[in-house]
């Protein structure tokens, strides 16, 4: 339960970033990390046919890839993406914001 310290309040271009995150995942799906490889690989082939990827491209600001990130593999998986949980909290993001971002997600 969010204490009154603990808001579950983001910035519009963190919402914005949920709901590209959400954009991507629903369009293309994101590669699970596991299948790095075979996805690059796929990411070639696709490219050399199509002359592009489908795969989105990584956000440059490092809390706003970590937001897209957990998005993505948390709409994959249909559950909070635990593991990247931390990785959220490292970029200063309280309990309550991931909570709220995982609902959304799910």
């Amino acid at each position: 339960m969010a204490t009154l310290a603990q808001h579950p309040k983001l910035t519009t271009l963190e919402w914005s970033t949920v709901a590209i995150a959400l954009n991507d995942a629903s369009r293309c799906g994101c590669a699970p990390a596991a299948d790095a490889s075979s996805a690059r690989l796929s990411r070639r082939i696709a490219t050399a046919i199509f002359g592009h990827s489908s795969r989105p491209n990584g956000l440059a600001d490092p809390r706003l890839e970590a937001i897209r990130q957990f998005v993505c593999a948390t709409s994959r998986h249909r559950k909070p993406a635990a593991e990247l949980a931390p990785g959220l909290a490292a970029q200063g993001f309280n309990q309550a914001q991931i909570d709220a971002i995982a609902l959304l997600s799910i």
